[in-house]
């Protein structure tokens, strides 16, 4: 199971960097009031840039939560590295997701829902991906497990409770969000194509009749914070792992047709590099 660590701009950062030397991923959620800077030249320091994206456009609570956003990525992937927070570069993926310049090796995934910042981190190359969302959130049930859930999944929801159906969608939806944030391919990734299979905490990846995926490369884990929120994290396996997903001939991932998508081993091998020759790490992520 993936840990979950709260953090603040004191910490505690020493259990990041234990959480991933001993399980390879870890999770940290804050409040982004306590990762929020104070005057132009705090803004200017953490944004770097990505100055010019803090625009009149953008809310008084976004623009926090964007400055606080970089602070957070900045701060613990320096403690796990070692490197000054001050020092380290956020560009922005193809995708629309940050990278982290010269840090090979550490992938990133990044999510948050009004305050809440959740930041998923993998070691040895390995993908992450992180979704999170208010365990209270009102949905319409019946549109979105249309929209989401497999055949399997929606014959598990009618035989939910009414009263535990809505939590238990939210769950099933954060872990496919997860999961194709991981993957690096976002919305491309039909959800309907593939599901999960429930325990307490984790969550097994099935097809879309519900049998279980062979081997099961990824790992999957729902966390549910003190303050409410469900966050869920998926982390890969070897960078081949993801072979159940790849694309059919109308370009669509699937989980029926392998097809040809280029597997995720070739797009880690393929970094580019800064200026100084250095590897740009890769992330997956919701853009905040």
């Amino acid at each position: 199971m993936t840990p979950l660590l709260p953090v603040t701009p004191d910490g505690p950062l020493d259990a990041v960097r234990e959480a991933l030397r001993h399980h390879g991923a870890a999770v940290v959620h804050a409040d982004a009031a306590h990762w929020a800077v104070d005057g132009e030249r705090e803004t200017v320091r953490w944004l770097g840039r990505e100055l010019g994206r803090l625009d009149a456009s953008f809310s008084p609570a976004a623009r926090q939560r964007l400055v606080a956003s970089r602070r957070l990525i900045k701060t613990v992937a320096g403690a796990v590295i070692g490197a000054d927070p001050r020092e380290l570069e956020i560009t922005r993926a193809p995708a629309g997701g940050p990278r982290l310049r010269g840090c090979d090796g550490l992938e990133l995934s990044l999510s948050h829902t009004g305050s809440l910042l959740a930041l998923a981190l993998g070691t040895s190359g390995w993908p992450v991906g992180a979704d999170v969302e208010r365990a209270t959130r009102r949905v319409g049930v019946e549109p979105l497990a249309r929209r989401v859930c497999t055949p399997y999944e929606r014959a598990v929801l009618n035989a939910t409770s009414p009263a535990e159906r809505p939590l238990v969608l939210l769950r099933l939806w954060t872990l496919k969000e997860a999961y194709a944030k991981g993957l690096g391919v976002g919305t491309r990734l039909p959800f309907r194509t593939f599901g999960f299979r429930l325990c307490a905490r984790t969550a097994v990846l099935v097809d879309d009749g519900g049998r279980p995926v062979r081997p099961p490369e990824w790992r999957f884990t729902t966390h549910r914070t003190d303050d409410g929120h469900l966050i869920s994290v998926a982390v890969g396996g070897p960078p081949d792992a993801s072979a159940f997903h790849r694309r059919n001939n109308s370009g669509m991932p699937s989980a029926r047709n392998p097809g040809t998508l280029p597997q995720l081993e070739k797009s880690l091998s393929r970094r580019p590099a800064n200026s100084q020759g250095r590897p740009i790490i890769s992330s997956s992520s919701r853009l905040v």
